[in-house]
């Protein structure tokens, strides 16, 4: 539900990676817009509402970081992964997977407790 402080969440499929597909989201609002005017990922809608880290990448104290890491097509096609465990995270950075956020404290958005 939208509300104060709150970003809608594109969300974007590909089938330009055959035979793998992906989604892909984000909350934010000039990447939302330059993915729609691109031919590789479809629009499907806003899926939902995320609140932004603030301008040094922290989160308000009733949300949680969430993390994105990107896989940069080891796989043969691009794959986000989102997780709110900063161990996850760090062993997926271990692993070659590249991070998606601020480069100080590694926030994509932040979540509802």
């Amino acid at each position: 539900m939208a509300g104060p402080g709150l970003y809608p969440v594109c969300r974007f499929f590909s089938t330009a990676f055959a035979p793998k597909s992906s989604h892909f989201y984000t909350p934010y609002p000039d990447e939302c817009e330059s993915l729609k005017a691109g031919a590789v990922w479809a629009y499907e809608a806003d899926a939902f509402f995320l609140q932004l880290p603030d301008m040094i990448g922290n989160c308000a104290t009733d949300t949680t970081t969430l993390y994105c890491l990107y896989n940069n097509g080891m796989s043969g096609a691009p794959n986000h992964r989102y997780t709110n465990n900063r161990n996850v995270w760090e062993q997926m950075k271990a692993q070659g997977w590249i991070f998606e956020g601020n480069t100080g404290t590694g926030a994509f958005a932040c979540v509802p407790l």
